[in-house]
């Protein structure tokens, strides 16, 4: 049996109750034991940058969804961006010459 800080407790303890990780079957001693793991497994790896930006994570069964239309339809490779074109001025700058009165 693992010992394990109040603060880690806490931070997973919420993770496994906002992604509602009981109803996949899981138990939150379970969980605790390597919960990145558990999250990959079933497609949640994004839930804690999901909650970080206000969000709540996908349930279980809306992530088998996802991972089943990422399977059949998956994303073409994004192109490589070319890096930006140096700047080149179109006419010299003017110099300004102060001009006796």
């Amino acid at each position: 049996m693992h010992t394990y800080r109040d603060e880690v407790i806490d931070f997973w303890a919420n993770i496994f109750r906002a992604c509602r990780l009981s109803t996949a079957g899981l138990d939150l001693e379970t969980f605790l034991e390597d919960p990145q793991q558990h999250l990959d497994q079933l497609g949640l790896s994004d839930a804690v940058e999901m909650l970080a930006g206000g969000h709540l994570p996908l349930l279980p069964e809306q992530a088998a969804v996802r991972r089943e239309i990422d399977a059949r339809y998956p994303l073409p490779e994004a192109p490589a961006t070319p890096a930006p074109a140096a700047r080149r001025l179109i006419a010299p700058l003017p110099t300004l010459v102060a001009q006796p009165i």
